[in-house]
């Protein structure tokens, strides 16, 4: 997306969804552009192609700039906070819900997931191997890396 198009976009009054696809397909997003740009912007973990669906794959390809495979395929990065709340609040904003979902505030739904690592310290190139140990859904736990039964 080109600096012409983000401006038009804004002048719109559009939003952008960008996808972890972008780095399998080779596209070198540029993400610190979009992120000054103004424009209200989610990162997400699926596109028109089959993708990987581990947001801590597409989270670490927006803060490192590295795929995968390690090799660098981002001239522009976030800041793990944009990062994180690209991948949240905006997204929340996207789908019409920000007002149930997207960040924790008293009336908002909010589930629980518990990192094998803290995303804001670990090295930006390990953010892709991040790990839940413990997820919960509505008040219920739905996964335990300790006890991986379903539920």
């Amino acid at each position: 997306i080109s600096p012409a198009n983000l401006a038009r976009a804004k002048a719109l009054g559009m939003t952008l969804g960008v996808h972890g696809a972008a780095m399998q397909a080779g596209a070198r997003m540029p993400l610190r552009t979009i992120a000054s740009s103004g424009i209200v912007f989610g990162l997400g973990t699926d596109a028109t192609i089959v993708s990987h669906y581990k947001p801590f794959v597409t989270l670490g390809w927006a803060v490192s700039g590295l795929d995968a495979g390690n090799n660098r395929v981002l001239d522009e990065i976030l800041t793990r906070e944009e990062a994180l709340i690209a991948h949240t609040r905006s997204n929340a904003y996207l789908f019409f819900q920000e007002k149930a979902l997207g960040s924790l505030e008293v009336g908002k739904q909010a589930d629980l997931v518990v990192l094998d690592r803290d995303y804001m310290t670990v090295p930006a190139a390990d953010i892709k191997r991040i790990r839940p140990t413990l997820t919960m859904v509505g008040g219920r736990v739905v996964y335990n890396a300790s006890d991986p039964a379903p539920r």
